[in-house]
C-alpha cells in the first residue's frame, strides 16, 4: 500500500529538491512526489541520496514527533543528454559564480507537494467494501489517501481509502495501529479482480 504524505518543499532545482517531512525515508529507494498547483499536479520521481533527524516536535496526542529533511535526485527530468549539456555549460561558462544546473530556488506558490510513502502493513480483514489494516503509523478518521494494493503478485488495484476508523493496540509489546480503510473510487475492473481474489481466499 502507498500512503501520500504531505512534505515541505525547502529548496529545489533542475536536479533535485530537499524536503522536510514526519519520517524518515530510506536512502537510494525511488519516491514519487506530486506538486499540487492550484489545479495542475506534476509528478516527478527521484532517488533520496541523504536523510537527517532534523528535530522533535511535540504531536496533536502531546507526543513527541520527529520532524527529518531529505534530498531527492530527480530520475525522470533530466535526460542524460541535457544533463550532459547542463555540465558543459557551467564548466565553461563566463561568470563563475552562477550556475545553470546546479542552483536552487525557494519555492513560494499556493499550493502543495505529496510525497507517495510505500507503508508495510498487515490485512486483519478484508472485503469488497474495505479491509481491516496493522500499520505502525497512525492516519486521521475520515482522512481520504490514495492507496494501492498488490494481489498475488499481479498489477497494483489503485483506489481511494477512506479510514472509517482508527485504534492504537499493543503487538508483542510495541504499539500498531488498527484502522478500517473504506475502499472509494476503484475502477470495476479492480472490484472485480478483488471480489476474484477474495473468493479464492474463501477456499483456502
Amino acid at each position: 500500500m502507498t500512503f501520500s504524505s504531505e512534505v515541505e518543499i525547502l529548496n529545489m532545482s533542475l536536479s533535485g529538491v530537499a524536503l522536510k517531512l514526519d519520517r524518515r525515508l530510506n536512502i537510494g529507494t525511488e519516491y514519487t512526489l506530486k506538486l499540487e498547483v492550484e489545479e495542475k499536479t506534476v509528478a516527478v520521481t527521484g532517488i533520496i541520496v541523504w536523510a537527517a533527524l532534523d528535530e522533535m516536535k511535540k504531536g496533536r496526542l502531546g507526543d513527541d514527533v520527529p520532524v527529518y529533511s531529505a534530498g531527492m535526485k530527480f530520475t525522470d527530468v533530466v535526460t542524460a543528454r541535457l544533463a550532459e549539456l547542463l555540465e558543459f555549460i557551467d564548466r565553461n561558462k563566463l561568470i563563475p559564480d552562477k550556475r545553470l544546473g546546479g542552483v536552487r530556488f525557494a519555492i513560494d506558490a499556493a499550493g502543495k507537494a505529496l510525497l507517495d510513502v510505500p507503508q508495510p502493513y498487515k490485512v486483519k480483514v478484508i472485503s469488497l467494501r474495505g479491509m481491516l489494516i496493522q500499520a505502525d503509523r497512525r492516519l486521521e478518521t475520515n482522512e481520504r489517501c490514495p492507496m494501492e494494493m498488490v494481489l498475488d503478485g499481479g498489477e497494483p488495484i489503485h483506489f481511494t481509502g477512506r479510514i472509517a476508523f482508527c485504534a492504537q493496540v499493543d503487538e508483542a509489546g510495541r504499539p500498531v495501529w488498527h484502522m478500517g480503510i473504506e475502499f472509494l473510487e476503484m475502477r470495476t475492473t479492480d472490484r472485480e479482480r478483488l471480489d476474484a481474489f477474495i473468493k479464492v481466499l474463501a477456499t483456502r
